[in-house]
């Protein structure tokens, strides 16, 4: 791709996060970038000094067009059910590596099916879900066998990943992404894929080792009770593809399971209950139209976030506790912001330089951000501010 008019193109740079983002890559000063969207007009009111290129991601040629002229492609325009197949497509037909920040599972496994081998062939890093979704879960797990192998000269055979405390906000994309996938669920097809934990693996229908964890109880090895995380059912999936994408280093009977923390004290234990009941009444409210439609009226609408100084106020804390046999081990990751926003848009951010500029070994396809960018994406984050260490 030497010849490639740019390095990165951020795409959806007029909305809500996408603006965040691109502001961010502006302080990094990529040598040839561009940002891009539908309106020329609302590009050019955000005053960032890059060139402008107008494309609608509804329109294949336009998206070809755009994956032809640039090295990597970033890309926060969603529901990416909705608007992101076909710029995936053109990016694996055109050798362009591309990253998001989608946490649509039956998304990703659509994406998967269409362009991985087209991917494989022209050499494109196709990689979704570089944002909070989900690269604390699989850099975060990865980085934890790194260090247990350090440790005790082979893998865990299980590491339990505990969020909290997480302090954020709810932007118009994500709501809009979440009903989306609530609307989806209509469909049988998208019901089997969500309820599958390995749903991203090469062969999800495969024999795959039991998850096995309670969703509820309390953790020794930190102190703390732990409930239901409503990431979960994102960021596992993508956690296992990408030990299966790697060839399974950490043994075919390897488990990741995900919840999150509360304090392990009486304040602890009511928040826990209170966690549990009120994701069971959300639960069941988004099963029924009318209450789903009540909520999407009320939820903050495409174009709406958390102000600055709700975004700098937020923070999260990722605890990973390994185990093999009786060796144990507790791995940290961390972050001050607002993980959907500030954190996120370093972390998509990075994703989209590393793609562009670090000498990457692994080969194409639709992968996961450990398999595509493992040891320098995670200097990078370090060098942004993120911490990843042993506790």
């Amino acid at each position: 791709m030497s010849d490639r008019e740019l390095d990165i193109v951020m795409l959806g740079a007029t909305g809500f996060t996408g603006r965040l983002v691109a502001e961010y890559l502006a302080g990094r000063k990529p040598a040839r970038w561009a940002i891009a969207g539908r309106n020329r007009d609302k590009l050019e009111k955000l005053g960032i000094a890059a060139p402008i290129i107008v494309a609608d991601t509804l329109d294949p040629a336009a998206c070809a067009a755009l994956a032809r002229r640039t090295r990597v492609v970033c890309t926060t325009v969603g529901p990416y059910a909705k608007y992101g197949s076909a710029l995936v497509a053109a990016c694996a037909e055109a050798g362009t590596h591309y990253c998001d920040l989608t946490g649509e599972v039956n998304w990703m496994r659509e994406t998967i099916d269409a362009n991985h081998e087209r991917a494989i062939a022209t050499g494109a890093r196709i990689v979704p879900a570089c944002g909070f979704d989900s690269i604390p879960s699989d850099l975060g797990t990865w980085a934890t066998q790194q260090a247990f192998i350090a440790k005790f000269g082979r893998p865990a055979t299980r590491v339990t990943a505990l969020f909290g405390p997480v302090s954020g906000s709810m932007s118009g994309g994500t709501a809009a992404s979440a009903f989306g996938l609530a609307d989806a669920m209509k469909d049988p097809a998208v019901r089997r894929v969500l309820r599958n934990p390995y749903s991203l693996d090469p062969d999800p229908e495969a024999p795959h080792p039991k998850i096995n964890a309670p969703l509820v109880g309390w953790n020794a090895e930190i102190g703390m009770f732990f409930v239901p995380f409503f990431m979960a059912a994102t960021n596992g999936p993508v956690v296992r593809r990408g030990h299966a994408l790697a060839g399974h280093p950490w043994g075919k009977e390897f488990v990741y399971h995900e919840v999150m923390s509360t304090p392990g004290n009486v304040r602890g234990a009511v928040l826990a209950a209170q966690i549990t009941g009120g994701l069971a009444l959300l639960s069941e409210a988004m099963k029924r139209p009318k209450l789903r439609e009540f909520l999407r009226k009320r939820a903050p609408q495409p174009g709406e976030g958390p102000s600055a100084e709700k975004r700098e106020r937020g923070h999260w804390k990722v605890r990973y506790v390994a185990e093999r046999d009786d060796n144990k081990l507790v791995y940290v990751a961390s972050d001050r912001g607002d993980p959907g926003y500030a954190s996120t848009c370093r972390m998509l951010g990075e994703s989209a330089l590393c793609l562009a500029y670090d000498p990457l070994t692994s080969p194409g396809g639709v992968l996961t951000p450990s398999t595509a960018m493992a040891q320098p994406l995670l200097d990078r984050l370090r060098a942004a501010g993120l911490t990843f260490g042993v506790a």
